[in-house]
Order: structure tokens, then C-alpha cells, then sequence
């Protein structure tokens, strides 16, 4: 079972958002963008609210600030699940132990959770359940299938009450930098004085069985400190120091190393201590530096963040009672780190999307990824920006990078209406050098994956850069140019027309510099052959449409724009394919003429 979309009404600065996770290609990852105060952590904290509740005499803080004083109705979190074959086979089977056959397979479910207030004043809160197929079932005897909330409302219940039990699980995670527990202690919780201390060892001590069973599944913390007090048995002794030593290296393995590609440095290593004081028996993590080992707590603000990142997400998918995809939800990652390191920390990202979806919030653009930047969600207060700062009405909204980049018709590039949401604004140094510019995302996706699936080890070091189109890119060039930065760019080699790519090319070369013709190309100044030729065309025929039917399996004629959707999940899902060589050989043409050129730049 996985989310699919979420519907929020009156929740907060929120009067009505919906966030669909299933319009948008390979759809694991979604950055909410925005400025500070813009409304990110509303939406996360809103979305967690769906699993999460308060206590009564703290609901009325999901009230909206205007409405604190008389607000009357409903506030609702609305989230669309759709189910895979195991979560129906759990259904049947319950079914069945009822002596009832479920007629259809369900696909999806909507639940609703409702909270009513009356002048300001909690009154109560429910949840509606909505299955996209009514649950019709029948007996042994029966002809014919008939609704199971009309025919026995009683077993109607137990099925949600099973069903419940897998739906997936929320975690919400608006700041990691914890005070790691100096002892996470393996037993006797319970006669710790405070309750806070008693909730956090809880989690602590269930990290510890998290990563056990990551190691090895018939792992349980149970036999692990069963073994440790074993202090006159030879051998339980002997396997509770191998247990330790596996613990310390997964933990290398998932933690410190990627930590150390981040950041280069002195060797890091995870060492396990164990031992016991007047509450009973506990486990130390310390990091060995050098010649010293320190507690986590001990470490950089960087470290501890990075350290909680991993510890609290991936191995809590080992959990053994807990099913269906994840959704972590993360406040601001990273904010402790550089903005290199940022960008390097978005590949843990996508090692972590196995059984899980992340949502994020951000307001660096260093933590946007091209892969995933048609998954963005463009958060704005519109209420605001249409009033004076001392009298607004907040009405936080959640735009789909797509409909947010069409309301920008004349950018230049496909990136640069999410860098003017967060006020970026570039500096001399972060001009880059040696960019190739394409017309457009499609053109930008199509050479990137062919590069990096094709040609990631023959020296092509240039980067790609999406355009908005053929004929938005008049101040990128006097920019350029001005700051005497190298770059090429490959238009189409179709028209005449200022909009098409030789005609664009012209144009540039007539209204900015003739200079321009060592840097502007179109696919026939590659290839004679090229004439005419759009991207696509660059495949053969049938490898277009085998390629197309990746996504959309069912098509027998070529479509452009499905074509292209299919490139963009190559690419984001980094899936190879079997290309032929005419049209290897066609985009090698193409790269080694790249490269030529910036060799030609540089003399």
C-alpha cells in the first residue's frame, strides 16, 4: 500500500491544498520550494497529521490564526492509498476466515479524518473510509454479491480494523539534530523516572531491534541481551561481540562511508560498547577519530544530522510489523551543511526511496535535483502576497512545478522560475563553465541519460543545461558572453522560423554577435545527414516506439509527447536500454563534436 495524494482543508494558514504524488514521473521524491514563512512545514506537519493526533486540549492549535477565536466547522486531512496485491490477499484471506468471497480486488482507499469544532471549541473527530470498489462479497450459498457494510456491518469493521493495520506508516521528521542518548538502554525502561526519558529510550531501544533485523532477519534484540548477560557462557559471550561487530559495521557501511564521500577527512569509524549501571543493561555508539573515541553527541552539527538521517529512516524499513511504502516527511534537510555538500547528500536521497516516498522542504537551491524537479510543489502564502504584511489572511497553496513554470512564459531556462521563488540570485562565480544549452527539458533529458548510460567513461566532462525554449535564450547569451564563460548549444536542425532552430540561431548570430557562431549549432552543422532532424530522430523507428512503451505499454503508433515522457523516466529511474548502433553512433557524432568545440574554446 502507498500514499497517492493528499486533499487538506482548513488546517492551519491552509484553506484548501491538495498535493498528487502520481501525476508526475517516477514519483518517489517531492521538494517543496519556497522561502522561509512561505508555509512548508504547515504542509508536512499537515500531512502527519494525518496519523499523528493531539491531545483535546491542544486541537485548537490546528485552527487557522484568523479563526482562533470563533471558528466553526469541520478541519480535514484526506489521503488516497492504493493498494497492491499483498494488501488485497490480506483482505480475501480475513474475508474468507469469515466464510465471505471478496468479488473484486480493491485498488485504492480513501480515508478522511474529520475534526469538528464548535466557536472555537473541539466538539469531536472521525474518520470516513471511501473504497474506490464497494466491498462486495457473497457466502458459499449466495447467488449474487452484495455489499458487506449492508449485510453484516460488524465484519464491515473488522476488515477496516485489519486494514488499518497496514496501512503505511508517516514519519515526520521536522529536525534531526537530537541529543543522542548517551546509554540506550536495552531493558528496564520502565523504571526510568521520567516519562519523556521512558518515550525516547522506547524509540532508541527500537532502533537498535531496526538495525538487527536489518542485518539479519531472525535477529531480535531480545536474544542479543539475552546473549550479552550470558557472562559464564563461552559461547553466547563469543556471539554477542560478533552481534556487536555487525552492528558497527552496517553502520560504517550505511552511515560512515557515504558521510566520508561527502566529506573527505580522517578515517571515521563506528565502534559498539556495551555495559550495565543500576538500570540495567546498555549499548554505547561512539565514532572512533583518530586515536579517541567520542559519543555522536560529541561530533559536528553536520555529523549528528547525517548520523540521525540514515539511523531514523533507513533502517526503520527493517521493522518487521510495519508494512506498505513509507512516507518520511523532512523539515529543511541538511541546513547544517555546505551548499556542495548539500547537493552530494541528494544521491542518499535516492538509495533511501526503496519501500519509501520522501517529501521535503527547502528553500536552498542546492538541494534541487534535475532529476526530480518536475516532482516539485512550488509553495507560496497567496494570502500574503495579496495583502499588507500587517493584515493578511494566510492561504498557503502547493503548485505543481509544471503549472508554476507555465505562469512563466518568458524565462529562459526550464530551472529558473523555481531560483526567482527563492530569491537566487547567481554571482560571477557561479557562472559555470562548459554548459551545453538545449532547447528544452526534453532535449536536455534525451542527452543526459544517453550520456550517462552510453558515454559515462570516454572523458565527455561538459554539462547539460535545459532551455525554456529555442528562443529564450538572449540573456543567457549576453550573459555569457559578457562574463567570457564557454559554452555550446545544440538547437534542432528543423525552420527558419525565430522559433524553430535554424531560424533561432540566425537570429542570435544577427541581434547579439557573430561570435556566437563558434557556440551556437544546430544538429546539421554536426552531420550533413542531421538535416531537418529534431532529437527524437536521432532513434530509429522502432526504438522510439519500444522506448515509448515503457511508459505506456499499451501504444502501437509513436506519440512525441509520450515519447518524451518516456525519456524522462529513463532518465530519472537512471534505466539503461539496448540502442542500436546507428544510434549510438549518431549521439557519439554528436558528443565528440562537443568536445571538440570546448577544445577549440579553450585555445
Amino acid at each position: 500500500m502507498k500514499y497517492t495524494k493528499f486533499i487538506v482543508k482548513k488546517f492551519k494558514g491552509i484553506e484548501v491544498l491538495e498535493l498528487d504524488l502520481t501525476k508526475y514521473p517516477i514519483g518517489k521524491i517531492f521538494p517543496l520550494v519556497g522561502l522561509n514563512e512561505s508555509g512548508k512545514t504547515t504542509i508536512l506537519e499537515s500531512l502527519n497529521f494525518f496519523q499523528e493526533d493531539l491531545p483535546d486540549g491542544k486541537k485548537h492549535e490546528i485552527l487557522h490564526k484568523k479563526d482562533s477565536g470563533n471558528f466553526t466547522g469541520n478541519i480535514e486531512i484526506e489521503a488516497e492509498l492504493l493498494l497492491e496485491d499483498s494488501d488485497n490477499k490480506i483482505i480475501k484471506d480475513f474475508l474468507e476466515s469469515k466464510t465471505f468471497r471478496l468479488e473484486k480486488n480493491i485498488e485504492k482507499i480513501t480515508i478522511t479524518k474529520k475534526y469538528t469544532f464548535n466557536n472555537a471549541s473541539f466538539e469531536k473527530s472521525a474518520s470516513t473510509w471511501s473504497w474506490n470498489l464497494e466491498l462486495k462479497v457473497k457466502t458459499g450459498t449466495q447467488r449474487s454479491y452484495k455489499s458487506l457494510h449492508s449485510e453484516n456491518k460488524e465484519v464491515w469493521n473488522e476488515t477496516v480494523n485489519e486494514v488499518k493495520k497496514i496501512i503505511p506508516k508517516i514519519l515526520y521528521f521536522p529536525d534531526f539534530l537530537f541529543d543522542f542518548q548517551t546509554k540506550i538502554y536495552l531493558e528496564n525502561i520502565e523504571t526510568l523516572t521520567s516519562e519523556k526519558e521512558k518515550e525516547v529510550q522506547k524509540e532508541y531501544r527500537q532502533i537498535i531491534d531496526d538495525i538487527l533485523h536489518t542485518i539479519n532477519s531472525s535477529y531480535s534484540l531480545n536474544d542479543f541481551l539475552r546473549k550479552l548477560k550470558a557472562l559464564t557462557d563461552t559461547a553466547k559471550q563469543s556471539a554477542s561481540s560478533q552481534i556487536k561487530q555487525e552492528i558497527s559495521s552496517i553502520l560504517n557501511q550505511k552511515i560512515v562511508a557515504p558521510w566520508q564521500e561527502i566529506f573527505p577527512g580522517p578515517n571515521k569509524n563506528i565502534i559498539i560498547e556495551t555495559g550495565n549501571d543500576q538500570t540495567g543493561y546498555f549499548i554505547q555508539l561512539k565514532v572512533n577519530e583518530g586515536t579517541s573515541p567520542f559519543l555522536i553527541n560529541e561530533r559536528s552539527l553536520g555529523f549528528r544530522w547525517f548520523f540521525g538521517f540514515i539511523l531514523f529512516t533507513e533502517f526503520r524499513k527493517a521493522r518487521a510489523d510495519e508494512s506498505g511504502e513509507y512516507l518520511f516527511l523532512v523539515d529543511e534537510p541538511a541546513s547544517n551543511l555546505h551548499e556542495s555538500s548539500q547537493q552530494k547528500l541528494l544521491s542518499l536521497f535516492e538509495k533511501l526511496i526503496d519501500k519509501s516516498k520522501i517529501i521535503y522542504s527547502t528553500h536552498s537551491p542546492y538541494l534541487i535535483n534535475p532529476k526530480f524537479i518536475l516532482n516539485c510543489f512550488i509553495v507560496k502564502d497567496i494570502g500574503r502576497e495579496n495583502s499588507n504584511d500587517y493584515d493578511f489572511r494566510q492561504n498557503i497553496k502547493a503548485i505543481p512545478h509544471k503549472q508554476f513554470v507555465a505562469n512563466y512564459p518568458n524565462e529562459e531556462t526550464h530551472f529558473k522560475p523555481i531560483l526567482d521563488v527563492l530569491e537566487f540570485h547567481a554571482t560571477d562565480f557561479e557562472l559555470t563553465d562548459k554548459i551545453v544549452f538545449t532547447e528544452g527539458k526534453f532535449d536536455y533529458y534525451t542527452f543526459k541519460w544517453v550520456k550517462d548510460m552510453f558515454f559515462a567513461d570516454q572523458g565527455f566532462d561538459f554539462k547539460f543545461y535545459p532551455g525554456a525554449s529555442v528562443d529564450k535564450y538572449e540573456n543567457i547569451f549576453r550573459e555569457y558572453l559578457a562574463h567570457n564563460k564557454k559554452f555550446i548549444t545544440i538547437f534542432d536542425a528543423d525552420g527558419t522560423a525565430a522559433t524553430k532552430g535554424k531560424g533561432a540561431k540566425n537570429r542570435y548570430l544577427k541581434e547579439i554577435s557573430q561570435e556566437l557562431e563558434k557556440q551556437i549549432f544546430t544538429l546539421n552543422d554536426i552531420d550533413i545527414n542531421f538535416d531537418t532532424f529534431t532529437t527524437e530522430k536521432l532513434f530509429t523507428e522502432d526504438e522510439k516506439l519500444q522506448i515509448q512503451q515503457k511508459s505506456f505499454p499499451s501504444e502501437t503508433s509513436f506519440d512525441k509527447n509520450h515519447f518524451n515522457s518516456a525519456i524522462q523516466e529513463l532518465f530519472i529511474s537512471e534505466e539503461s536500454f539496448i540502442l542500436s548502433e546507428e544510434t549510438k553512433e549518431n549521439f557519439k557524432k554528436i558528443l565528440d563534436f562537443i568536445k571538440s568545440k570546448f577544445t577549440q574554446l579553450d585555445i
